[in-house]
């Protein structure tokens, strides 16, 4: 089919230029799920001195007074989150980071420090992405993990308003569909403008003095043959499929 071709292309250019991302967790009807969503990164833009890595409450200094943060390629945010569907509603559970005082990658709880009454109100409303089917692709490219099958359930301020399955193809027409609304929408065109900004400012340090002056000349002719081409608007619109929040309601499924 037409649109699991183009799926393919999209999937095929986005695999070398993103980093897979570790899941958040949702638990319904006692069970739990691994979420292809992020439901708290509305909470912290609004919230930011809350962020359990980046907040003032919680940012660490090393011992020249410079700010440090526990966070790594496969988990941007810093943090994982686990949700429970309780009737009907969505609510917060625990938010969990790496120990900054322990050399392993055990996992403390920040909950109760964020929330300290026990509730979590995050208002949120949108489309969040459950897989209960089987894996079939490695997550290398966000939260955009290949299952062969995957719940999709709809929120107003926290509360379920419609869930679906969908198998991989439905799930995958579904999500191109969303993507070609989003691309006739201001967002669209700010993140497209943005992509274009970080490419060339990667371009500028990386092809700097100051980034190249240790490296040999054969290192240098790689990073100029890495930018010799500029990017396609094929190879944007692939990475902003990915990457890109598609969690508002653009069309339905």
């Amino acid at each position: 089919m037409k649109f699991k071709f183009l799926f393919l292309l999209i999937l095929i250019s986005v695999k070398f230029f993103a980093t897979g991302q570790q899941s958040n967790f949702i638990t319904i009807d006692g069970k739990k799920y691994k979420l292809l969503n992020d439901p708290l990164e509305r909470y912290f833009e609004k919230h930011p001195e809350d962020h359990p890595v980046y907040g003032e409450k919680f940012v660490r200094k090393n011992e020249n007074g410079d700010e440090t943060f526990l966070m790594t390629t496969s988990n941007h945010r810093g943090y994982i989150a686990y949700f429970e569907i309780i009737d009907n509603e969505l609510f917060l559970v625990d938010l969990t980071i790496t120990d900054p005082d322990s050399d392993s990658d055990k996992q403390i709880s920040m909950f109760n420090k964020i929330f300290p009454n026990k509730k979590a109100k995050l208002n949120y409303s949108g489309i969040l992405t459950v897989p209960n089917g089987d894996f079939i692709d490695s997550d290398n490219f966000g939260f955009s993990s290949y299952y062969s099958s995957y719940l999709i359930l709809t929120l107003s301020n926290d509360i379920l308003t419609k869930s679906k399955e969908l198998q991989n193809e439905d799930y995958i027409k579904f999500k191109i569909n969303q993507f070609k609304a989003f691309q006739k929408t201001e967002e669209y065109r700010i993140e497209y403008k943005n992509y274009l900004k970080r490419h060339k400012e990667d371009k500028e340090w990386d092809l700097s003095h100051e980034n190249t002056k240790e490296l040999s000349k054969e290192e240098i002719r790689q990073i100029k043959k890495q930018y010799a081409k500029e990017p396609s608007k094929d190879e944007i619109d692939g990475f902003l499929f990915m990457m890109s929040n598609l969690e508002k309601i653009y069309v339905d499924y």
